[in-house]
């Protein structure tokens, strides 16, 4: 497996987002006729969607991209908005879309620093995934501190 450069910047959803658009728009792919892809999506909170933070891997072919932690409930509203969108772009291209827990420690070695031998363990040791899950409001929305 092929590492690509790792696409976006820690903790900002939407520059991240809008770097993983950018780059899908040059490798299309999904639907019609173009190669099917694999939206995996890594965090280290087992349990606790209402609190995680995600990063991503990409794979295209035998390339596997890396994008940095900045979707989910972890970076707030824009963070929730920015992985709603993300799992809602794959699911418009047929991708699959599978989930990780990563310890830690690992997490932030095979995300900060991509090694193909990881990240094909990473890909490895992946389930499929409910995308229903990422497309509801969690709990935590509700409260009155997300109300902007």
């Amino acid at each position: 497996m092929q590492i690509a450069d790792p696409l976006g910047l820690p903790g900002a959803p939407q520059e991240t987002l809008n770097a993983v658009l950018a780059h899908l728009e040059q490798h299309p792919s999904g639907g019609a006729g173009g190669p099917a892809g694999q939206l995996i999506l890594v965090t280290d909170r087992q349990g606790e969607r209402d609190r995680a933070g995600y990063a991503a891997v990409l794979i295209v072919g035998s390339v596997a991209t890396v994008v940095a932690t900045a979707f989910g409930p972890r970076f707030g509203r824009p963070g929730m908005e920015a992985l709603v969108q993300l799992v809602h772009w794959a699911q418009e291209r047929e991708w699959m879309v599978r989930e990780t827990v990563l310890n830690s420690s690992d997490f932030t070695r095979v995300i900060d620093e991509p090694d193909a031998a990881e990240v094909g363990r990473l890909v490895a040791a992946s389930s499929p995934s409910d995308t229903g899950i990422y497309l509801v409001w969690p709990a935590a929305w509700k409260e009155e501190s997300w109300q902007a």
